[in-house]
């Protein structure tokens, strides 16, 4: 530094006061960028003085903060509740980590060297949503055996899942629709983890599930013989001790008719609902009034422009309906073009209305979070409502939001009461490959993955959804995580006892 000396020597002052702080702060900075940069020294201690965040759930960066830990990332190990974090790089005073899945019991453990420091505070693991398997067995190729019964752990290969509903007086009790002409329903019994075959003589596939006021259960059965078969069948409820009250139930025709491959009970009413594909009508029927044997034929049937509900935009087009829990509105998923649609039911006319679209576009399939008519989904499959509990403590005039599974774009999406679609569960792992369907288990937006997802159940009593991924020839299971048994009910850390007085 050049000064000039001038009267009184004021400014040499001044240099001199700059030029000596100008030194403090360079040997400041230089000791600060050695201690950073510095390598890990074995003859000093290793310290840990801190970390953050202090809770959170699996793959969260966590930051560790002390000394002597040096730069090389490949002597430095990091444990969370007993499990390998992965260490992304260390600068001598921080390890900048991503902390384990599942790390329940929360200890944090670093090792340096041959140094192993265990801090006194533990990590407050939050359970998170994840993708876990609940049945299904095939080989890298997709071959296995098909078991008739079988225990959810030795089931066998689960083919063309179509559309779950649960026995609405036997909440343990999930069927499971095939579109397929060997083994057209399944039944699982969560309580026991058992699956089991129901055989349906002379039916060649099932699709959706409905059940009556009285809890009878109507399937929609597509069938390519003319109008003059049937195309909804039902089940009596029987009794059983195990709950499957449809064991020795035989069926009997309820409607007749071709491609028909989709219905549902409205609740108001108890009326059938059913479609016609070829021609995108949409038909009632009070079987109520008018028995479980009246089988109208369906098209051209004696009387049915009475029957005639409302027609769809679209035809020679899978679609099927799902009435909202109060019976306020249904949504009517167009499956192979691409967009939902909203009926409004008039309480004057004890009917449901002309639907407009509510998300998508009629054709155009693709992968959107967006708003309506804007957003883009790909082969929608089965949805179903979720009570929202925000909704429900703003009190809103709507309280669910309808999940459904993207078939073509390998994820479940929600649709919200104001039209917004979101990504909820799948497309995940990016770095592993560059497809987006897959299979793998974990948290449901970072690491989990589906093949062709179809079938879709929502559990409300256990807060679980199963899907049916029809691609990796499963049923999977969404749900959060549970803390193993030797940790439920665990004493809590002193940090906790100290937050909590």
């Amino acid at each position: 530094m050049k000064c000039k000396t001038m009267k009184h020597g004021s400014i040499g002052l001044q240099c001199m006061m700059l030029g000596f702080i100008f030194a403090v702060c360079l040997g400041s900075c230089k000791d600060s960028k050695d201690e950073t940069s510095a390598p890990y020294d074995p003859n000093q201690p290793v310290e840990v003085t801190d970390f953050t965040p202090k809770s959170g759930g699996g793959k969260k960066k966590m930051i560790i903060y002390g000394s002597n830990f040096g730069t090389d990332r490949s002597i430095i190990s990091v444990k969370v509740g007993g499990k390998d974090a992965i260490v992304v790089s260390a600068k001598g005073t921080s390890i900048y980590c991503s902390t384990p899945e599942s790390c329940f019991e929360g200890t944090v453990e670093v090792k340096v060297g041959e140094q192993t420091v265990i801090l006194p505070e533990k990590y407050q693991y939050e359970p998170q949503m994840v993708v876990t398997d609940l049945c299904g067995d095939v080989d890298e190729l997709g071959n296995g055996d098909v078991v008739e019964t079988g225990p959810f752990d030795n089931c066998g290969k689960i083919e063309y899942p179509f559309w779950f509903s649960f026995d609405p007086q036997h909440p343990n009790i999930l069927y499971l629709s095939q579109n397929n002409q060997s083994r057209p329903l399944r039944v699982l019994d969560l309580e026991k983890k058992m699956i089991y075959s129901k055989k349906l003589d002379n039916i060649d596939r099932t699709t959706t599930i409905t059940w009556t006021n009285d809890g009878d259960m109507v399937l929609a059965t597509p069938q390519n013989n003319g109008a003059t078969n049937r195309n909804n069948i039902i089940l009596e409820r029987g009794s059983s001790a195990d709950g499957q009250d449809f064991k020795e139930s035989s069926w009997v025709p309820l409607t007749h008719g071709n491609a028909c491959n989709g219905s549902m009970i409205l609740p108001q009413t108890g009326e059938l609902y059913f479609n016609h594909r070829a021609t995108g009508n949409v038909y009632r029927y009070n079987f109520i009034e008018n028995g479980y044997n009246n089988n109208p034929n369906v098209p051209n049937g004696a009387g049915l422009p009475d029957l005639l509900a409302f027609s769809v935009p679209n035809q020679t087009v899978d679609f099927s309906m799902v009435p909202h829990p109060t019976g306020k509105y249904i949504y009517i998923i167009m499956h192979e073009s691409h967009y939902i649609l909203r009926s409004n039911y008039d309480e004057e006319t004890k009917k449901l209305v002309t639907p407009y679209i509510v998300c998508g576009q009629s054709g155009g399939a693709d992968y959107k979070d967006l708003v309506g008519i804007n957003a883009r989904i790909n082969k929608p499959g089965q949805g179903v409502f979720v009570l929202n509990e925000e909704y429900k403590a703003a009190n809103k005039s709507d309280w669910y939001d309808f999940y459904f599974t993207d078939t073509e774009n390998h994820c479940i999406r929600v649709l919200t009461p104001d039209g917004i679609v979101s990504t909820f569960a799948g497309r995940g792992s990016a770095s592993s490959t560059s497809y987006k369907w897959g299979k793998q288990n974990g948290e449901i937006r970072e690491r989990a993955r589906f093949n062709k997802p179809i079938a879709l159940a929502y559990d409300e009593a256990t807060k679980t959804f199963y899907v049916g991924d029809s691609g990796n020839y499963k049923i999977r299971k969404i749900a959060k995580e549970q803390a193993p048994d030797d940790l439920v009910g665990a004493e809590p850390s002193d940090s906790e006892n100290q937050e909590n007085q």
